[in-house]
């Protein structure tokens, strides 16, 4: 990178300085030091830049304009503010735009509209925490933050201008001690070496916790939950012998956004004895709460007013809009003592008087519009999540509504998608402009873009998969996108889907997902709403295809055999095929070999119900994978001079020749 000027502004006194120069070397003025170092590491760079103030001072902006030539780049990956915002790839001229002025006051409390000015300029995006442009050759020229602790870092990219501006959101801050303002990782290389070394500069803790497959209340019932439903959907599972690791209650529960500690009339025997029996099944228990929001309802709004943040004006401030709520929902200040006594309260009677295993935490983000107590934003949102881990100790966090540095060792798992939408998209949404909006679109880009973070940060939960008939307007494709993509890059599978309404069809997909199975060395390409990805599974290796968009998208097929798992078909390659606009392809890579899995039916990844395969003379032998739920049936690729005479000792198997080879047919039943 070329550095070519930098800019500060802060005040003394009342009195507002400011600093901007092209020179990086140390600047030493009677109020401050400003230092400006580069530390070479092995293929990458550190950049940092140090102030020590020699007296008290408010910080208001700093940045860093970089030249940066973006002609031979094949788009921008910028990671939007929070769980919900929009995350993916934008190509050169795209740009970014403020919400729609109608609903400006509704939506832009979600994201960073309130404090970030948009530009409305054709090639002009922007990134928060790490960003990266895509270059030929798979490679990539990687830009992450280190220092989000105390402000976030935002990478503001402009094609035309042909600069980066990395700004540091410093607003609010008082310092009178050394203060890192930017500390900048650089890597260019492929997207798995650059990734690798920013997560090992961060020097992050593993996490205490694994993948799972669950269920969650939101998107069937949403707030119509009561002790009927919720125990009639845990014999559901009970009933098909479906072994999920956490059954989640969501929002519906409480009396209302913020009285935490009042059960509403739906659940009469109070929420324990739901735990209990949860527990009796060997599942753990989860429940969703929004702890640093309040509605109009709320006792804290009747009774506690001095608890709720106040806006510019001296109202409460507003952080959403919600008419399953009281409608407007506002933030409660987690620096005040009574508030974090009352939380203190609130995580024990859940986790140790009701025991349960996990709490969802959501709609976070509120907690850190405003700089105040002189913090930034970035370090109030960072506070709040350690606090909020001090609370819950050795339970479960399932973060949401989160900037996800701030959730990153603080939370086992975490949102990194929008809320599911039962369309494609919610037009409506879109169409002001809302970034955070419900979008089955946007929950697939985002478990796409944010994939590198799973299993650093915390383990990605995409938001549900849907597969039910009713109470939705998905066709099959637009499932199965959504569906693969979870199941690609998220770590928490969660549905909402009433499992007990199921027809045999849809039961047979929802099964075929246990066990989860670990993708591995994940190459993925993106051009014009459609995704190209190759993986691994074991040993079988994949070619998945996902067109994003409304129009029909071609694609030519490399020179192999392939196995369609939806079709339940071969594919030979070395031609065009189609793929209607929001509809996917998950290929298993068969080849050329004489003996190949040549797909299956059972597991959702065609032919990993296999470990193994050996051959002895003209016997084969088959290792099943641990943790299959239903009946598979498996198809051997063998020569058509191959005599197979047992598999797995036996002789019940079918053989169906083909021009060039056989094809062994093989079943096996679990349950």
């Amino acid at each position: 990178m070329q550095f070519q000027q930098f800019f500060l502004k802060y005040s003394v006194s009342g009195q507002q300085q400011e600093v901007v120069s092209s020179d990086f070397s140390v600047l030493d003025t009677a109020q401050l030091k400003l230092e400006f170092l580069l530390e070479e590491l092995q293929g990458s760079r550190r950049y940092t830049v140090l102030l020590t103030p020699k007296v008290p001072m408010h910080l208001h902006d700093f940045y860093i304009t970089v030249k940066m030539d973006y002609a031979d780049t094949r788009g921008v990956y910028c990671n939007g503010f929070q769980s919900w915002t929009e995350s993916r790839i934008f190509a050169g001229q795209e740009k970014l735009k403020r919400q729609m002025p109608l609903l400006r006051k509704i939506g832009e409390a979600y994201g960073d509209g309130l404090f970030y000015a948009y530009k409305n300029q054709p090639g002009l995006v922007h990134s928060w925490n790490y960003t990266y442009l895509r270059l030929p050759k798979k490679r990539i020229h990687f830009l992450g933050s280190l220092s989000e602790q105390n402000g976030y870092t935002i990478f503001e990219h402009n094609a035309t201008a042909k600069h980066l501006k990395i700004q540091k959101d410093v607003q609010g801050a008082q310092v009178s001690e050394y203060y890192t303002l930017l500390d900048i990782y650089e890597a260019i290389g492929t997207e798995t070496i650059c990734f690798d070394g920013y997560m090992e500069a961060q020097q992050l803790k593993p996490i205490a916790a694994a993948p799972a497959i669950g269920w969650t209340s939101w998107y069937y019932y949403y707030t119509n939950i009561s002790e009927k439903v919720i125990e009639d959907n845990i014999q559901s599972f009970v009933k098909e012998q479906v072994p999920i690791e956490i059954f989640q209650i969501d929002d519906g529960w409480q009396k209302a956004v913020g009285d935490w500690l009042n059960i509403n009339e739906k659940f009469p025997n109070g929420l324990r004895p739901i735990v209990d029996k949860i527990h009796s099944h060997g599942i753990k228990a989860g429940l969703w709460l929004a702890p640093l929001a309040c509605e109009r309802n709320s006792f804290i709004v009747r009774e506690k007013p001095d608890w709720i943040l106040k806006d510019e004006k001296g109202d409460f401030l507003k952080i959403g809009f919600n008419p399953l709520w009281s409608y407007w929902f506002y933030a409660i200040d987690v620096y005040h003592e009574e508030v974090r006594a009352y939380l203190k309260k609130v995580f024990h009677t859940i986790l140790h008087e009701w025991d349960f295993d996990l709490v969802k935490l959501d709609f976070l983000y509120g907690s850190a519009i405003l700089p105040r107590n002189g913090k930034s934003r970035g370090q109030i949102m960072h506070e709040s999540m350690q606090f909020l881990r001090e609370c819950v100790g050795d339970k479960m966090i399932l973060g949401c509504g989160v900037p996800l540095s701030a959730a990153a060792g603080t939370t086992e798992y975490c949102r990194i998608g929008p809320d599911i939408h039962l369309s494609w998209d919610f037009t409506t949404l879109r169409w002001i402009r809302a970034r955070e909006r419900p979008s089955v679109l946007n929950a697939i880009h985002n478990a796409i873009g944010r994939r590198q973070l799973s299993g650093k940060w915390f383990w990605n939960d995409p938001d549900v998969f849907i597969l039910r008939k009713n109470k939705n307007i998905l066709n099959f494709q637009e499932k199965y996108s959504l569906l693969l993509a979870n199941l690609l890059f998220g770590h928490l599978l969660f549905t909402s889907d009433n499992i007990g309404e199921y027809d045999a069809q849809t039961l047979w997909w929802y099964k075929s997902i246990f066990p989860l199975m670990p993708v591995k060395d994940a190459q993925v390409s993106y051009h014009d709403g459609f995704y190209t990805i190759h993986f691994r599974i074991k040993e079988r290796i994949f070619l998945c295809l996902i067109n994003t968009g409304d129009s029909v998208k071609r694609y030519k097929l490399p020179d192999n055999l392939y196995y369609d798992n939806v079709e339940e078909k071969l594919i030979k390659g070395n031609k065009q095929i189609e793929l209607q606009g929001h509809a996917s392809k998950c290929l298993l890579l068969v080849g050329h070999t004489p003996f190949a899995i040549a797909g299956s039916k059972g597991h959702f990844f065609a032919g990993t119900e296999i470990d193994s395969i050996f051959l002895s003379g003209n016997k084969i032998e088959l290792e099943w994978a641990e943790g299959l739920i239903q009946d598979v049936k498996v198809y051997i690729k063998v020569p058509l001079d191959y005599p197979v005479e047992t598999v797995n000792n036996s002789e019940d198997f079918k053989r169906i020749d083909h021009k060039d080879y056989a094809i062994i047919e093989v079943e096996k039943k679990f349950r």
